[in-house]
């Protein structure tokens, strides 16, 4: 049985609590539950620029303690409600936005929020906002202050759409909360009383009885050890050989692309060994920071590395070459090359799992042409549950994995074709903040 800390079951129990009303809208459910001016909470997904800002209140944002427990209770949030799903006890009916809506506005601060004159006026009280990271009121006061996140596929994944609730909520409720049968006080006396007697006498009989048997037994083995044994053992002072088993040492590192701005040019935590960048996605589009970042890392130190995003659409060998152009400098001591494959991979909304044998095939002729170009096996970046329904070949399985999995626990959820191989990078949270700038934390088994 999962265990759950003390905000995931008040969430789960809000969450029961909706049980009865069939498909709900995930917007209103989470303002209800999360986003709302009780709770001090907002949440605005640029899907244009794909990422998400998360507010809460000044007070709360000023204090660093409050400000991280504020974090980890986002994160904890998205994490819980992508296991929910995973596991079926909840249904999250993804919506399919346009990209020309420019904004998702997700809290109960907002009512119909439109621009006017360079600023977005978010509620009939004239609050408003102009800068990214703020929230003002009429007066032009800051009220809200706001975190970045830069995954938004999965922040869009679980926050927007419907949610069906499964009646398997109430297991989990009833694990949480087992129900206490209530006994009498003077039974409970009595029977501990009874309790106690009887099993002091079965103790002293059982005693008795195990030191004769016992007795009689070495007795026994003592007369039929003098009769067997006439040869002494030959002892030998040499000691016995013992192979120590060779254990990996974890490494922290992060990950980045342009969303995170230039935050290597501030200092980095030492407990970091290493960054791992973006390089490009589909078949020409290059990180407009890949080039600064690609020379910086070597130079604080770190073990470095670059992912090419996988556009399913694009022709897999062009996206190879391109991918390569730009990082065929690789050192030796540099992480193989990276491909990410994720959901949002998919261009046209509307492919299908039917089209997963071509998927395969053509992932597949990627690292082919990536491997002969850089002399290094590719290393592959997935969710467990992509990975699980699109990365089924057994010819994957030789590709080293990096794996998303934020479900806070002591080794990540493997799909079944690394089941038995392993993971070697652990995409652990999306949230781990540095200098104010929110980014992914990963371990990697040296």
């Amino acid at each position: 049985m999962k265990s759950y800390n003390d905000f995931e079951i008040s969430i789960l129990k809000e969450i029961s609590s909706f049980r009865k009303e069939g498909i709900i809208s995930l917007k209103d459910f989470l303002q209800r539950i999360f986003f709302n001016t009780d709770n001090g909470r907002a949440l605005i997904i640029q899907l244009r620029e794909q990422y998400a800002i998360y507010f809460i209140e000044n007070k709360t944002y000023n204090n660093p303690i409050t400000q991280r427990k504020a974090i980890l209770e986002f994160s904890e949030l998205l994490a819980l409600l992508d296991f929910l799903n995973s596991r079926g006890i909840i249904s999250i009916f993804r919506k399919q936005h346009s990209v020309k809506e420019p904004m998702y506005f997700l809290s109960n601060l907002f009512h119909e929020p439109k621009i006017e004159n360079n600023k977005i006026i978010l509620n009939d009280n004239g609050v408003y906002t102009d800068k990214p990271e703020e929230l003002k009121n009429a007066k032009g006061d800051v009220i809200y202050k706001g975190i970045q996140f830069n995954d938004s596929h999965f922040v869009i994944k679980n926050l927007m759409g419907s949610i069906v609730i499964s009646d398997k909520i109430k297991t989990i409720i009833e694990e949480i909360n087992p129900r206490k049968v209530k006994i009498p006080f003077y039974k409970r006396k009595l029977f501990l009383f009874l309790s106690l007697f009887s099993i002091i006498v079965l103790l002293l009989f059982g005693i008795h009885s195990s030191n004769q048997k016992n007795t009689k037994e070495i007795k026994h083995s003592i007369q039929k050890l003098h009769k067997k044994i006439n040869i002494p053992i030959k002892r030998t002072s040499r000691p016995l050989k013992t192979t120590k088993k060779k254990t990996s040492v974890k490494k922290y590192g992060i990950d980045i692309s342009k969303w995170n701005g230039t935050i290597l040019k501030n200092k980095l935590p030492d407990s970091l060994h290493f960054v791992i960048c973006k390089a490009t996605e589909g078949k020409n589009y290059l990180d407009p920071l890949f080039t600064s970042n690609w020379e910086q890392i070597p130079e604080m130190n770190l073990k470095r590395g670059a992912y090419h995003f996988y556009v399913i659409e694009d022709n897999p060998i062009s996206q190879a070459k391109f991918f390569w152009e730009q990082i065929k400098d690789l050192k030796t001591d540099d992480f193989p090359p990276i491909v990410d494959v994720e959901s949002g991979s998919y261009l046209n909304a509307k492919s299908s799992i039917s089209e997963n044998r071509k998927l395969q095939k053509n992932l597949l002729r990627f690292l082919y042409k990536l491997e002969s170009l850089s002399g290094r096996t590719p290393m592959i970046y997935s969710s467990h549950k992509f990975a699980n329904n699109h990365l089924t070949s057994n010819q994957f399985s030789k590709y080293p994995l990096w794996i998303a999995d934020y479900e806070n626990t002591k080794s990540p959820n493997l799909p079944t074709t690394w089941k038995n191989i392993g993971w070697t990078i652990w995409q652990k949270t999306p949230s781990y903040t540095i200098n104010l700038k929110s980014t992914d934390l990963d371990i990697y088994l040296e």
